[in-house]
Parts: C-alpha cells; structure tokens; sequence
C-alpha cells in the first residue's frame, strides 16, 4: 500500500516536473522568435541607414563638405545617452553602439567619394566592375593572395573560385576575372600576389579566456595611437597576446582589435575611452 502511494505520487512530480520544463522550454523557444524578428528589424534599419550614406556623401561632395561633422555627431551621441537615459539601458553602451555606427557610416562616405589612399586605387580599376571589387574585398579580407596563373592561393593551398563566388555572392567565372584584372594592374598585382592569411586570435578568444576590444580611432593615419593604447593597458597590468590594426589607407574604416590575456576590466575600457585619439571602444 505505501510502495504503491509513493510510486503514484512520485509518477506525479514527476509529470508536474515534465510539464514544467515544456512549458519554459516552449517559452524559451517565443522569446528567441522575438529577438530573432528584432534583430532582423536592427539589421534591416542599419543597413537602410548604411544606404543613405551614399546619397550624403554625394551631398558633401557637391557642397565641399568634410565627410566628419563633430557638431552633428556631438548631437547624436548626446540624443542616444538622453534616450538611453529614459529607457534605464546602460549610456555607455549605447554610445558606443552609436560611435560604431557612426564609424560605420563615414567609412560608407569616405568610400563613396574615393579619398581613401590605395583603396581609391583599387576602386578605379573596378569601377565598372562591382562584382569584382567585391571579390577583390574577399581576397584582402582573408589574406588571399593571386598567382600568377590567376589561381587564388590561401599561403600555398588553392582555394576553388566557387567558394570564393559563394562567399561574395558572384558568378565563380567572375572571380577568375577578378584574378585576370588584378594581374593585368601593375599596382594591384604587386599587393594581391604578396597577400598572407595570419592566424587571428578573435574567434577563439572568449574560448581560451582572453579578452577583445576593438578600437576606432579619430584619425587611423595619425601616428601614436597604438601607443596610446599599448600605454594605458599595461598601466593596468594586462598583457597584449595580439594587435591586428587595418591598414588606414586600404581600408575605409579601419580599426585596431586588442586581444589580451584576460578580459579587461571596468577601470581599463575608461581608460582606453578617455584617450584623445580613440574614437569609440568595443569590447567582446
């Protein structure tokens, strides 16, 4: 009788217990439905945003405009902390999400009106040629480099065109092209055939237990921003495992990316923020 009551009320809880993780887990899976479609929204909105640059910088460039407006920008940030402020979310971070959108954007234009040193280069020998200044971006990004029979080598592995294709969303015979014209330009040559992929710590960081922040500078070309940098993290005590800074003149909005050997602190990303020549600080 008692063997039998306790195997009929253990068979409830347990059921109780069932029903109770179904019904959080059918929970769980609304909420990331929810954030599924906001995110698609955010997406959708940056990317209308990152958009109308194009018709700004062709603005400036009529009015002999500069392509940073401070005051404008000054306005911005000061309206995203007010909103943030009203809403309880934390100022510092939506100022920086702002500053990176921002960066973003002004890249956007300083490409748009092709001022920006070697890149303007490689924009004029595929002006014609979207699709393969695209694929031309994919070389560069991953350290592609061509050969000289126009196949495209990661250090001394063939990489398939189609997989290139695919990651630039083109035709596999416009990557062969791309190759073709890199090779037929004396500048482009000279840079794409002597490209290096390098191991590039992070993805794997959070892993492995180190630390990412990447930093958008006033002005990348200036020199003493690594510096500067170098400077205040090492006051704190925190080793760099890596820095991997874009190259200012082949990049529209370059950016330099810190990995440390242990996630920094509160006290360091102020210290790195309060810096004259650091625009924006995003840590990971």
């Amino acid at each position: 009788m008692a063997e039998a009551y306790w195997k009929g009320n253990y068979n409830q809880t347990r059921i109780k217990i069932m029903s109770e993780v179904l019904m959080h887990s059918k929970k769980l899976q609304e909420l990331r439905k929810e954030i599924d479609r906001i995110d698609e929204q955010l997406i959708s909105l940056v990317a209308q945003r990152l958009r109308l640059a194009k018709e700004i910088a062709a603005i400036k460039q009529k009015m002999n405009l500069e392509i940073r407006d401070e005051k404008r920008e000054r306005e911005i940030i000061d309206c995203v902390r007010k909103r943030a402020r009203e809403l309880k979310i934390d100022q510092e971070f939506m100022e920086s999400l702002a500053r990176l959108v921002l960066a973003q954007m002004a890249g956007a234009e300083r490409e748009f009106i092709g001022k920006n040193g070697i890149w303007a280069q490689v924009q004029e020998v595929f002006k014609d040629y979207p699709a393969q200044l695209n694929v031309a971006r994919i070389l560069f990004k991953y350290g592609l480099r061509v050969r000289e029979d126009g196949e495209v080598m990661c250090g001394d592995i063939r990489i398939p065109a189609s997989q290139i294709a695919n990651e630039a969303g083109v035709d596999r015979r416009i990557v062969d092209l791309t190759a073709k014209r890199i090779l037929n330009d004396k500048v482009l040559s000279g840079i794409f055939r002597n490209l290096e992929p390098f191991a590039y710590l992070k993805g794997v960081a959070h892993s492995i237990g180190l630390g990412v922040v990447e930093i958008i500078p006033e002005d990348a070309a200036k020199p003493g921003i690594l510096k500067d940098v170098f400077r205040v993290i090492s006051k704190f005590g925190v080793s760099i495992r890596q820095a991997v800074a874009d190259d200012p003149y082949f990049i529209p909005q370059p950016k330099l990316t810190i990995i440390t050997d242990e996630p920094l602190r509160g006290e360091v990303i102020e210290g790195l923020r309060k810096l004259p020549s650091v625009r924006s600080v995003i840590v990971y």
